[in-house]
């Protein structure tokens, strides 16, 4: 072994360690680096159109970045304050709902002791009578308070779990916050240079692999896959949701906004859809003997929030892209969520992708290999064709006499017939005219 081949093997091992140590350092941080490439390949349609307006690269990347980030912001002070909303009406409708059923309780209670009492007073003995009814009276003041009891010690058990859930919350935030905040601004500056600088980088990543036909068709069948698995799938669900927003605040339906959020991320998930958020809903109008609201609601949902986005605008958004089959996307979508958790909806579609890709690009070349062969057997059978044609033409100008001219157009009639055939079937012929002839 020479002194090249030992410094390209020692130059080949110190580098696998470093890319080992370099993955073991940065382990923290790859679900930020995931999110980031992720985030940066969904926001280049969003980036390319900012940048044909604005002209400069840098500046596209911000304001796309800004972009998601004010929906991300939005969406979240829609939720806290729809819960801070509902938890000071659950507040309200506790107290409510106590003095309620304590009033519901006193009344049927009285009732019933109300109705021994005139038992008593129409069967017993007057002398037994004021007994009775004092016995009546202390059962009914010791059945209330029992009654009465869990109305009245809802609030002191319930607080109390809540309060400390609240201390736990807030302590594991605090305990983590700064792991958060460097981790967001990791990915906000990863996304802002994959936006800048990515297109260049895969370039010349494809520089260095020896077969450049090959890795440019693996990407850009993998372009195609993952256009139709993340950016159809979530424009279509961020328009479904828009959808389902307005038509619920036509409607009067309270927190259109939240609904229209909700409805956005079941419409992400394949075979779920936006079914499990109008039914249930409109189930509701009708157990509470809203008919009318509740028919319409159905119907809402099932023209505007499941068939057209599903039978118009998805597969209008996806001609550009590669054709899925439903079984794939499902499973690239549900079933790493059982798995790795919430990471599970970016890292399935990217490995289910990666290796639907490969096997596209494979299927291509085979195909594209299968044809060349075609061509040159048709070619050399062209070129046989032609030198057996012009044999044939060769012997019938040779021949002389009614023999030559008879043989002549046999042998025309002999290269007009397909290759390995003509050649016997024409001297059949010929032989057995000849034989004619001979004893005519």
């Amino acid at each position: 072994m020479d002194s090249r081949m030992k410094l390209a093997w020692i130059a080949a091992v110190t580098l696998i360690f470093a890319f080992l140590a370099a993955v073991y350092v940065t382990k923290t941080f790859v679900t930020t680096i995931m999110l980031s490439v992720f985030l940066a390949y969904i926001l280049v349609p969003v980036y390319n159109f900012i940048q044909r307006i604005t002209g400069r690269k840098r500046l596209s990347s911000i304001l796309s970045i800004l972009i998601v980030f004010l929906i991300f912001i939005i969406f979240v002070i829609n939720i806290i304050s729809t819960l801070s909303a509902e938890v000071s009406n659950l507040s309200l409708s506790q107290e409510e709902i106590n003095r309620t059923a304590a009033s519901y309780i006193n009344q049927k209670t009285d009732d019933i002791f109300n109705n021994f009492r005139g038992f008593t007073t129409k069967y017993l003995p007057d002398s037994m009578t004021p007994y009775a009814e004092g016995m009546i009276e202390n059962a009914k003041e010791s059945v209330s308070a029992i009654l009465n009891a869990p109305t009245s010690s809802i609030a002191p058990e319930v607080i109390p779990h809540v309060v400390n859930f609240i201390k736990s919350l807030a302590t594991g935030i605090a305990s983590n916050l700064m792991k958060v905040i460097v981790q967001f601004g990791v990915a906000i500056l990863l996304t802002y240079y994959f936006l800048i600088d990515g297109k260049s980088a895969v370039n010349n990543a494809i520089a260095l692999f020896p077969e450049k036909e090959i890795v440019r068709r693996f990407l850009a069948e993998l372009n195609a896959i993952y256009n139709s698995l993340f950016n159809v799938y979530l424009i279509s669900s961020f328009i479904t949701g828009m959808i389902g927003a307005v038509g619920f605040m036509l409607l009067g339906i309270s927190y259109p906004f939240l609904w229209g959020m909700t409805i956005a991320i079941f419409a992400f998930i394949p075979l779920i859809g936006t079914s499990v958020v109008y039914v249930p809903l409109a189930i509701y109008y009708l157990v509470t003997q809203n008919y009318v609201m509740g028919g319409i609601v159905f119907v809402f949902g099932l023209i505007f929030l499941n068939v057209i986005p599903e039978n118009i605008l998805r597969p209008r958004l996806a001609m550009r892209g590669a054709s899925i089959h439903p079984a794939i996307t499902l499973l690239a979508f549900a079933a790493p969520l059982f798995v790795v958790g919430a990471k599970g909806i970016i890292v399935g579609p990217a490995i289910y992708g990666f290796i639907l890709a490969a096997y596209r690009t494979k299927i291509y070349f085979l195909k594209a290999e299968s044809e060349s062969v075609g061509k040159k057997l048709e070619g050399n059978d062209g070129k046989e064709y032609g030198d057996q044609a012009k044999s044939s033409e060769n012997r019938i100008e040779g021949r002389t006499g009614d023999d030559g001219d008879e043989d002549a157009s046999e042998d025309k009639n002999r290269s007009s017939l397909p290759i390995g055939t003509s050649k016997r079937q024409g001297r059949v012929k010929s032989a057995l005219k000849r034989l004619t002839s001979g004893h005519l």
